[in-house]
């Protein structure tokens, strides 16, 4: 009897393991998917930002206003803002030490203009809670730099 207990609680151990080791796997495929995709975006951007014949899918919607130079600086901007996400979500950078970095980029126009112009879209498009704190984070960032000092 006190055999068979022991085997029951070896199998369920082992099992447990099984299913933790599993999840495991899981996530560490999703995260790799995730970066294989952030660097085909990234190139993608790169590719599109060097050669203006290939800017005619980025012409429109939010980018519709902007001459080849602007076009080039808000995909520049992009794909930072695309890293730092990445970053904080494989814990490259926390939320703490992501702050001043938001902060630096919304003190420049480029960034400012580029959040203004992406948010909301980066809002609609989030695809998880981590997506959307990192939306909050940047959205902070932009509200204290384009917001006047109050008063002393």
């Amino acid at each position: 009897m006190k055999n068979q207990t022991l085997a029951a609680a070896g199998l369920a151990l082992g099992a447990g393991l099984g299913a933790a080791q599993l999840v495991v796997r899981i996530k560490h495929h999703q995260e790799t998917k995730h970066l294989e995709f952030a660097g085909m975006h990234a190139n993608l951007l790169r590719d599109t930002a060097a050669d203006e014949r290939l800017t005619a899918i980025t012409n429109s919607g939010h980018y519709a206003e902007l001459d080849h130079d602007e076009r080039a600086q808000f995909m520049n901007a992009n794909r930072w803002v695309t890293l730092w996400s990445l970053m904080l979500r494989l814990g490259f950078k926390s939320r703490t030490s992501f702050r001043p970095v938001a902060a630096e980029f919304m003190s420049g126009p480029v960034g400012r203009a580029f959040w203004k112009s992406a948010r909301t879209h980066r809002r609609i498009t989030a695809r998880d809670k981590h997506d959307e704190a990192f939306n909050d984070l940047m959205n902070e960032a932009y509200a204290e730099a384009t917001s006047e000092p109050s008063a002393v």
